[in-house]
């Protein structure tokens, strides 16, 4: 539907005169941003065979080097896509020309970004790093979408390839039409990132990926299934931290830490669509059958419901500058957690529904062991007959120690 999101990355870059690298996994948008949000005209693209695309017109890589390192002397700025396809003594030559004009390197690969910030590099400070990830949660707020559908809109479009995918669906309808018409490109995606990383899908990774998106976050019970599938040598934990590590670095999964719990992790599918995907893999077996919106629908609706509340969860932690964080005990759970230095001040449940009294009750019942800003959020607020003393209205809700939010009050936030 054409929307257009005013990324806070696009600014940052054509502010900074610096020389850039912007990285990330494929697909977030990175080449729509430099060459629309960014506007810049010196677009050049490295293909696979490493021939050079240059404004529709393939050259060869002696004529590019030339071409890049004399718009570089005349000051201009030039953008590099895909610079990982290149040789290092390459790269090299334009080092040459630094600090002359603006030179931005754009690549998906982890591992030579990684590589190139090594102490061992040739290119070591000559280029500062900015990581290209999903959209940022405040950026996705500000676009225009429809009142009644912006929450969901942006939890889910934050992906940026889904983005032109959109054709006016209700939330549930389209998330369907997504796994089910482009449950490949997904799985495809994935292939892609770990090819560029020059190692295959392995049986470790996918098996983490598809534990995760089911749900299992503990990092023993992800080791014991791993085991006793025969995947890992052993049901220790130790055994599968660097992969997880690896999956974070390749913007596959964050973890997100369990406040009160020393080194304790919740990991989750970073991907909206992605954690929707895994999860129905797992269930309904998708990728070798056709099931119908009818069946999924149930499943669907919980699934958007988490997302959006993780959506939720990030527009708090970014606009109080805080540390987004989960609560887990025997006995209640919590939504989410703000935390500055490690100390709450901000505690969050999400009912993505028109809230009833029971919920803030509840609510109350789960979070009285933190004595900071206390909020529930639902898509709608609710009337309350008892009006007693409060701090805090929604419609004519009053509820005291208690910040009520519904969808409108979400927007009066930004």
């Amino acid at each position: 539907m054409g929307y257009i999101v005013k990324r806070k990355e696009a600014l940052e870059i054509r502010k900074s005169k610096q020389w850039l690298m912007v990285y990330g996994r494929r697909k977030t948008g990175k080449t729509f941003m430099l060459r629309q949000l960014c506007g810049f005209k010196n677009y050049i693209l490295v293909k696979k065979d490493r021939n050079i695309l240059i404004q529709d017109e393939t050259k060869s890589l002696d004529e590019a080097v030339i071409l890049i390192k004399k718009l570089l002397r005349e000051g201009e700025s030039v953008v590099l896509d895909e610079f990982q396809r290149l040789d290092e003594a390459v790269l090299e030559e334009f080092m040459l020309e630094h600090p002359k004009g603006r030179f931005i390197l754009s690549g998906s690969s982890m591992k030579v970004v990684k590589k190139m910030f090594s102490a061992q590099s040739a290119l070591l400070g000559f280029f500062t790093p900015m990581k290209v990830g999903l959209i940022d949660a405040k950026d996705m707020f500000l676009v225009d979408f429809p009142e009644d559908m912006n929450i969901e809109l942006a939890s889910f479009l934050r992906e940026a390839w889904l983005i032109p995918l959109y054709n006016g669906e209700d939330i549930v309808r389209f998330v369907y039409k997504v796994v089910m018409q482009s449950k490949y490109i997904i799985s495809a995606l994935i292939g892609e990132i770990f090819s560029e990383e020059e190692r295959e899908l392995s049986r470790r990774y996918e098996a983490l990926l598809r534990l995760i998106g089911k749900g299992v976050w503990k990092t023993n019970e992800l080791a014991n299934i791993l085991y006793a599938r025969g995947i890992i040598a052993s049901p220790s934990a130790t055994h599968i931290i660097q992969y997880i590590k690896n999956l974070e670095e390749m913007e596959l999964i964050e973890s997100v830490r369990v406040n009160r719990a020393k080194n304790r992790y919740f990991y989750r599918l970073r991907s909206p669509i992605m954690n929707i995907y895994y999860y129905l893999e797992d269930r309904y077996d998708i990728s070798n059958r056709e099931i119908s919106f009818n069946e999924l629908k149930p499943t669907l609706e919980k699934l958007i419901n988490f997302e959006i509340q993780n959506f939720i969860a990030d527009l708090f932690a970014n606009k109080y500058e805080g540390r987004k964080e989960y609560f887990v005990a025997a006995d209640k759970e919590i939504d989410f957690i703000i935390t500055q230095r490690n100390k709450a001040i901000i505690v969050g449940e999400v009912k993505w529904k028109k809230l009833v009294s029971k919920d803030i009750e509840k609510f109350k019942r789960n979070s009285d062991v933190f004595s900071c800003k206390k909020v529930i959020i639902g898509k709608k607020g609710i009337k309350s007959k008892n009006v007693r003393d409060s701090s805090t209205t929604v419609g004519t809700l009053f509820t005291p120690n208690v910040e009520v939010f519904d969808r409108e009050r979400i927007v009066e936030m930004f």
